[in-house]
């Protein structure tokens, strides 16, 4: 009676140790899971704050998933940053993949490159100039890829088309008006109350990109306009 009695404690105590190995592997994976979604939420709060224009639908990836191990090491060597939903000047919705290199938080976090691609779709674009041009209706807008240029047909029943052309400078990206046509003849640009210079920035928005970031490329495609943009050493706001 004695040997399936030491049995039968050799497998009760072999049981116990493993529910308290399991507890205990658990609890480490739920603390370290905390801890991740922590650090992962601090560095978001700071990619907002340091670019506002993001918007609320910002997502943060780490490129080897784990941010708080990269932390402990001292820096994240990659940052994925997205928003379907951010505002350049007067863009709205526009879709913004970013790329944050060696990231390091400490008293002040920074950056040590970034690129960023920008999508603003033809939806966009006629809100845009809806938006600069209240008094002028927009019936559709288009894009003409080969010429490089966004057509928009406006006024009563579409029947004038503008065109625009985006314009590489000093790191910018502008909408230049190309030419304005009614009944195909074309007219002032004055008479939808746009100058030469297009849809410039906004009165009130800042001159320079976040994170010292420029305008690399401007290409027109056919869902609408590309940009790609590109940045140095920089800081994320802490505050």
């Amino acid at each position: 009676m004695k040997h399936p009695l030491r049995r039968t404690w050799a497998a009760l105590r072999r049981r116990l140790v493993l529910t308290v190995t399991v507890t205990v592997v658990l609890l480490a994976v739920v603390a370290t899971g905390t801890a991740e979604y922590t650090v992962r939420h601090r560095i978001q709060n700071r990619v907002a704050k340091a670019a506002p224009g993001l918007g609320d639908d910002v997502s943060v990836g780490v490129a080897d998933g784990w941010a708080l191990w990269d932390l402990a090491h001292g820096s994240i060597p990659r940052l994925d940053v997205s928003s379907d939903d951010a505002r350049v000047g007067r863009l709205s919705q526009v879709r913004v993949r970013a790329r944050l290199d060696d990231v390091r938080l400490g008293g002040t976090t920074t950056v040590a490159a970034s690129h960023v691609d920008v999508t603003v779709s033809t939806q966009s674009l006629a809100a845009a100039i809806r938006g600069a041009v209240p008094s002028v209706a927009v019936a559709a807008v288009t894009t003409d890829p080969a010429k490089g240029t966004v057509l928009a047909d406006v006024g009563p029943g579409g029947l004038g088309r503008l065109t625009l052309r985006p314009v590489l400078a000093d790191g910018k990206v502008t909408l230049a008006v190309d030419g304005l046509t009614l009944f195909g003849r074309p007219v002032p640009t004055d008479r939808l109350g746009i100058g030469a210079g297009g849809f410039g920035p906004q009165a009130g928005v800042p001159k320079e990109y976040p994170l010292g970031l420029a305008a690399t490329s401007a290409e027109v495609r056919p869902d609408g306009l590309h940009v790609a943009l590109s940045g140095g050493p920089s800081t994320l706001s802490d505050a």
